[in-house]
């Protein structure tokens, strides 16, 4: 009976230091919160980089977009354009179109829950419908920071 008491007392005293010691590595790994704005207008429709830190992966969680848009056409739909690329792979391109507000026509807004993994990122604005005679948004992106993958061999 001492024997079995004697294992089951070491038993729980190496779980409970297993558990200890664990604390600190799982504390190393937590992901690094990630905000940014950026601009998006007229004016640069080119695809604008997203710094994201060196060694590190940017994971979205979240995307949101408030600006206006005018047309001397009929209507126009801005549409936000994100260009993630990962370990140098090609390029996936992720469209978002802002809604227009029912009460104020040419002002936009969306926000959206996602996930969408990048070791780059570029923002670009787009539309459909007629050219826009004026354009301008912030986009902001939310998410966290990992690090980044050795590269495959």
């Amino acid at each position: 009976m001492r024997n079995k008491l004697s294992m089951l007392a070491g038993t729980l005293v190496l779980g409970v230091l297993g558990l200890c010691l664990a604390q600190p590595v799982a504390a190393q790994t937590a992901p690094v919160p990630f905000v940014v704005t950026v601009p998006i207008n007229i004016n640069n429709f080119n695809f604008t980089q997203v710094t994201i830190p060196a060694g590190k992966r940017l994971v979205i969680d979240y995307v949101s977009m408030s600006g206006a848009a005018q047309t001397s056409g009929t209507d126009v739909q801005p549409i936000i354009i994100l260009a993630a690329t990962l370990q140098g792979g090609s390029q996936n391109l992720f469209y978002f179109a802002p809604v227009q507000d029912p009460n104020v026509p040419g002002q936009y807004y969306e926000h959206d829950q996602t996930t969408i993994y990048a070791d780059t990122l570029y923002a670009s604005p787009a539309f459909a419908g007629f050219t826009p005679s004026f354009m301008s948004f912030n986009l902001v992106i939310s998410g966290h920071l990992i690090a980044a993958p050795a590269p495959a061999i």
